[in-house]
């Protein structure tokens, strides 16, 4: 039962709603509100005691002091049957519940007209001591930091007139994520203002071990970051346990199946194999395109999809040995299906809506932080050469772009339209120190292997060759043109662009340049 609870806001969105319910359950029930909070509840007709008329003392200071009482902290922190007989002493009343969030304060720091003195007027103390207060007071005291809990928390006492410790622990570690999200924006906005440091602290939650890191004689475990659900947030529908290397190829298929998305797909399919792409395709057949443009590296695979996982997929994946699959959505026939037929192969629901703000990455001794990559091919392109681009190869171009994006660098994909409307990647040649080898003992026989093996002409005329850097001389083109390649996209930006573009016109060939690096190490 709730006796008193102490409502102290920023954020009002839907409190009177909130203390209306709580009214309604315990007719007794004592409000405590501060300020403007107070203010609210008495517009809305609701009884409610000033924090300066329970306490027997104002705000002062200019608001700076409001609950920083002995008769609020105590009532929030007092043990129920250990120190009953103190409070009483003392004339202290217990609260129950606690209603609190915080100053705006990262949208007062994300003024810049804003000075240091009138940003530390927007630092909260009086909120994080109540929040911390009632998180070290569980289970006796219930805090609430987010108005989206209200209607939860209402439902479940209208039930049982109790909250159960399991939504008390709940409540309290949303509550903690909250102060503690709260002190690094402090300390990220003051140490710039103040010293003029870079700070920034990972909120890393949802942590799990795992079975063993990398390699069987490391530990390993698994975090959300909390910027997105992506990978680290799937919903596992079956399969075994995942794997350290399982969690980092199915980041890097999600990654390049939203690429696909980006580019308007409607279906579309990427197979990874130890952290890079063998089997790119967007359009109609995805996936056989995609396990077709290197089957023997797609063994023991991690492969995802940018569409859902249906009845169709099941003659697809008989005889084949993946690791992973992931899809936005699988049937419940399909599921049914694999954990019978394939009961070890993961099966990992995720969203494409959302994205990374920051990607990141570990070094020796500490960790690099970059801002995502924005959309592909964003950026104004040209096209240099003589020979200009085919309205048709349109997609071709962009898929192509996205296939190089998404590899290793220094990164060279071959793609083509392996039927009206569907693009598959031939060959790719990445993770190499340079990237004369990545386009002539990899992209390209790779590229004229898989053409071979489905039976097709074996020349690349109409094929588009992607490079995700520039290239730095006209060697490369040489060797693309003797290849028969007749359309290559690049960044540009080469001192000796002048020589490259030459060596494009001397093989008849189309050259884009795009203006923008795609690098991927």
């Amino acid at each position: 039962m709730i006796q008193s609870a102490l409502f102290s806001v920023t954020d009002k969105t839907n409190l009177s709603s909130f203390a209306k319910g709580l009214l309604e359950i315990f007719p007794e029930i004592r409000f405590l509100a501060s300020g403007n909070t107070a203010k609210e509840l008495k517009e809305a007709s609701l009884p409610v005691t000033p924090i300066e008329v329970a306490t027997g003392f104002p705000e002062c200071f200019g608001g700076r002091v409001k609950t920083l009482h002995p008769r609020i902290a105590g009532g929030i922190l007092q043990r129920r049957g250990q120190d009953d007989r103190e409070a009483k002493q003392l004339g202290i009343e217990p609260i129950n519940l606690v209603v609190c969030n915080l100053y705006a304060f990262e949208k007062a720091a994300a003024n810049p007209s804003l000075s240091i003195d009138e940003l530390f007027e927007q630092m909260d103390i009086g909120g994080s001591t109540l929040i911390r207060s009632a998180c070290k007071n569980l289970p006796h005291t219930v805090v609430v930091t987010d108005p989206k809990d209200y209607s939860t928390l209402l439902e479940e006492l209208r039930k049982t007139k109790e909250i159960s410790l399991q939504t008390k622990k709940q409540l309290a570690l949303k509550a903690l994520r909250l102060s503690a999200s709260y002190e690094e924006a402090l300390l990220r906005v003051f140490s710039d203002r103040l010293l003029g440091e870079e700070i920034r602290t990972l909120p890393l939650t949802h942590g799990r071990k795992l079975r063993y890191g990398e390699n069987p004689d490391q530990e390993g475990w698994v975090y959300s970051t909390g910027e997105s659900s992506g990978v680290a947030g799937a919903e596992v529908l079956g399969g075994k346990e995942l794997s350290y290397n399982n969690y980092e190829d199915a980041s890097n298929a999600y990654l390049a199946a939203k690429g696909l998305l980006d580019l308007g797909a409607k279906e579309g399919a990427v197979v990874i194999k130890h952290g890079g792409i063998c089997g790119y395709a967007m359009g109609p057949n995805a996936f056989r395109h995609a396990w077709n443009g290197d089957p023997k590296s797609a063994y023991g695979s991690v492969i995802a999809l940018a569409s859902a996982a249906t009845d169709a997929l099941i003659e697809e994946l008989r005889g084949k040995f993946i690791e992973v699959l992931i899809a936005p959505d699988f049937s419940d026939s399909f599921v049914a299906w694999a954990k019978k037929a394939k009961p070890n192969l993961r099966l990992l629901k995720v969203s494409y809506v959302s994205q990374d703000r920051f990607r990141l990455r570990g070094i020796a001794g500490g960790l690099l932080i970059q801002s995502a990559k924005p959309r592909l091919l964003e950026k104004d392109r040209r096209v240099p050469t003589q020979k200009q681009v085919d309205a048709h190869q349109e997609p071709l171009l962009a898929f192509t772009w996205a296939a190089a994006a998404f590899s290793k660098s220094n990164a060279i994909a071959i793609a083509h339209e392996v039927e009206k409307g569907s693009y598959q990647l031939l060959g790719v040649g990445a993770g190499q120190p340079n990237r004369i080898d990545s386009m002539e003992k990899l992209a390209i026989p790779r590229a004229l292997e898989t053409l071979s093996r489905q039976g097709q002409n074996p020349s690349l005329s109409h094929s588009v060759l992607a490079s995700d850097g520039f290239f730095p001389f006209a060697d490369s083109i040489h060797i693309a043109g003797k290849a028969g390649i007749g359309t290559c996209i690049q960044p540009g930006g080469s001192i000796h662009d002048d020589e490259v573009i030459a060596a494009a016109n001397e093989y008849g060939m189309c050259m884009i340049f795009t203006n923008e690096r795609t690098f991927n190490h």
